[in-house]
């Protein structure tokens, strides 16, 4: 998948020149962490997100500038005094932004997100931003997906077949000892797990299987050690 099928197209974007209340109340208005910063030719200059108004002076959370303090120059005290005491967004917006083209996968796209650990990525074409990529937009397109899965009409023995196929295919599953029934979409789990790692990940296991509504657990764990069956699900 690429990020232009799921990206937030044309995003709420200001200027270097709007005032950090007017970027702020568009924020909470709109319910957006962050917005891209461009220039009147669309062109990205810079992002601004909510963590870029925590330390604020106005309240009492700015950080004291001075070039003796963490043996700053002043060159670098003077800006880190615009960052953190600006009023316009020019002023304290991120400068060095990571962005990415439409034409990126979105398991590369999540994975530099999750590198840099950054909530959006800009997406850009030939230096003009044509949409956002947010962990929202990454949200709803697992829900869009989850939801066709479980919508789709499958038969509850074709449903049980792929539970047993997903379960003969997994490295760490107890293949002989446990059975799978499902009826009206609920599937049931019953027969022996030896910890209680192979029950989560086989409930999880059932829970990701499309057509399934319910998972019921009816999985004895053995105690490797005594060969005692206990915890029935």
């Amino acid at each position: 998948m690429d990020i232009k099928d799921i990206m937030t197209v044309a995003p709420t974007t200001v200027g270097p020149e709007t005032t950090i209340a007017d970027a702020g109340r568009v924020m909470l208005d709109r319910h957006l962490s962050a917005l891209p910063v461009i220039d009147r030719d669309g062109r990205l200059l810079g992002i601004v997100t909510d963590g870029d108004l925590l330390r604020r002076p106005e309240l009492d959370t700015a950080p004291e500038i001075g070039w003796w303090r963490g043996f700053l120059t002043p060159e670098t005290s003077a800006r880190a005094f615009v960052r953190t005491r600006g009023r316009h967004v020019g002023e304290i917006m991120t400068r060095s932004v990571v962005t990415v083209a439409e034409t990126t996968r979105l398991v590369d796209a999540v994975a530099v997100m999750e590198e840099r650990r950054i909530k959006q990525l800009p997406v850009v074409n030939d230096g003009l931003l044509v949409g956002l990529l947010s962990r929202r937009d990454i949200l709803a397109a697992l829900l869009d997906r989850l939801i066709v899965a479980n919508d789709g009409a499958m038969t509850d023995e074709a449903i049980a077949t792929m539970i047993r196929t997903a379960i003969a295919r997994s490295n760490w599953a107890p293949r002989g000892t446990v059975t799978v029934r499902v009826v009206a979409g609920v599937a049931s789990l019953g027969g022996t797990v030896f910890s209680e790692a192979e029950r989560n990940a086989l409930r999880v296991l059932a829970e990701n299987t499309a057509g399934v509504k319910s998972v019921h657990d009816d999985l004895a764990l053995i105690d490797p050690i005594a060969g005692v069956a206990y915890g029935l699900g």
